[in-house]
């Protein structure tokens, strides 16, 4: 059902009573929305701006793709479309069982917030290119990377070495 002063379709509402919308290029996962609504109820924006949160629901609901990685595992660093720097890949490994759901959330206008991202899995520090990277971004990334072969990448732009 669509929320009217925005034009854009309502998809759930916050615990702190804010509607959520999705916008049209959102990189919402297919196989997070059974469970999205239900984490958005569980999420609080106290006010927020801009908000990741990773809602925990204590059982087995997918798989993620962002894993942790080891000596010796088949790391690669790609571009994926729409995105402005590489992003580190594992090769040689397969996604990973997950309990929880992470959603990333902006205010919009009229105090409604809009849909950025949703996938399951754990909550991921910002890639070291990203412009809200932190100090933290680089020591994450260095340690976890996305299962190759399960997001889409841009031809041409793969490469062993580290760009970061």
């Amino acid at each position: 059902m669509p929320f009217e002063s925005s034009g854009l379709p309502q998809i759930g509402v916050l615990a702190s009573g804010e509607v959520v919308v999705d916008r049209f290029n959102s990189h919402l996962h297919a196989s997070v929305r059974p469970f999205l609504r239900e984490a958005l109820a569980r999420v609080e924006a106290g006010g927020r701006v801009f908000l990741t949160e990773e809602v925990d629901f204590g059982r087995p609901l997918g798989e993620t793709i962002c894993i942790p990685t080891a000596a010796g595992d088949a790391v690669v660093f790609a571009r994926r479309p729409g995105r402005q720097g590489l992003t580190r890949f594992v090769k040689n490994r397969a996604p990973l069982p997950s309990s929880s759901v992470v959603v990333v959330l902006k205010r919009g206008d009229n105090g409604v917030m809009v849909l950025v991202t949703a996938f399951i899995g754990q909550k991921p520090e910002p890639e070291p290119w990203d412009r809200n990277a932190t100090e933290r971004s680089r020591e994450f990334w260095s340690h976890h990377a996305l299962v190759w072969g399960v997001e889409e990448t841009v031809a041409g732009t793969e490469t062993t070495l580290c760009p970061w």
